[in-house]
């Protein structure tokens, strides 16, 4: 399981980036993320539990949301890029700046 959530964590990285956020590990192995979201500095921490639950639904995520041909980390990762852009978008605050935490399907700054 460790190398499908590594992967998945890759994928997520690689759909921030296609829309122009910066994102990159936190350290090398980490699944822990440093984002830099319209100027701002951001820490996302994908705790496993989290990401393997949102894994064990992801066949289920693809064939509904995306039909045939997307892969359950597919649909998992874009599904999480939604969950942080609404999370962000529907944050009370304009400073976004600070630690968000992934609690499979949204991020919350704690």
């Amino acid at each position: 399981m460790t190398k499908d959530l590594d992967e998945l964590v890759s994928l997520f990285i690689a759909k921030l980036r296609m829309d122009g956020t910066l994102a990159q590990p936190a350290a090398e192995g980490s699944r822990n993320l440093y984002v830099q979201y319209r100027g701002q500095r951001l820490t996302l921490v994908l705790p496993d539990d989290a990401l393997s639950s949102m894994l064990a639904d992801g066949d289920e995520l693809a064939r509904d949301l995306w039909g045939p041909g997307v892969t359950a980390k597919e649909a998992v990762a874009r599904l999480m890029t939604v969950h942080l852009e609404e999370s962000l978008e529907t944050s009370p605050s304009e400073d976004l700046e600070g630690t968000w935490f992934y609690d499979g399907g949204f991020f919350v700054r704690r």
